[in-house]
């Protein structure tokens, strides 16, 4: 192993913090249209998904604005604040409409969902741990090669306890927020 190597590897990094982010994106140097997401203090470039990734994310994301009213409010790829250091774009989030924006975190986050194509593994693992860490109560992954619904429950030290796979056919229902259901067999077709 080299000298550079091992001196990186011994060396404090930098953590940013989301403050930190956004007054690079003010001061011009991060793009705000960069995909990254701030994990553990590190800016994470985002998966890139495809046409199908996109539709079935707009196609829940329509279901419950119609669905769920003014009662809550839906957030499309979004930065959730988890902690200073920890702020992902989940692909959609839900929260009960007479919160503020500000005051979101995993703790009273009604609702996360990533929509998977290619991130599948990342989203079931690494992200559902990084949600669990942070208290987020119902978090979803819908997998769409799969056509199939995962829920995350009851976190606990990191982990969630109550893991439960769902098909096309089964109707889901927020924990949180019980107006929010979701049903991927009456999504219009996507294929």
């Amino acid at each position: 192993m080299n000298a550079l190597v091992r001196a990186l590897e011994t060396s404090q990094q930098h953590r940013f913090t989301l403050d930190d982010v956004l007054r690079m994106q003010e001061a011009g140097i991060l793009d705000e249209s960069a995909r990254v997401e701030l994990i553990d203090g590190a800016l994470v470039e985002m998966a890139s998904e495809g046409d199908l990734h996109s539709r079935v994310k707009m196609q829940i994301a329509r279901r419950f604005i119609l669905s769920a009213g003014e009662a809550v409010q839906v957030m499309v790829e979004s930065t959730l604040r988890l902690s200073p250091t920890n702020a992902p774009d989940p692909d959609l989030y839900l929260y009960d409409a007479d919160l503020p924006l500000r005051a979101v975190d995993g703790t009273n986050v009604g609702l996360v969902i990533e929509v998977a194509q290619s991130s599948i593994r990342s989203d079931l693992a690494f992200k559902a741990e990084l949600y669990a860490e942070h208290g987020v109560r119902d978090y979803w992954v819908v997998d769409v090669n799969t056509d199939t619904i995962t829920i995350h429950r009851d976190p606990v030290d990191g982990l969630y306890r109550d893991i439960a796979r769902h098909v096309a056919e089964d109707t889901v229902t927020s924990l949180v927020l019980p107006s929010v259901s979701l049903r991927l067999a009456d999504l219009p077709p996507i294929r």
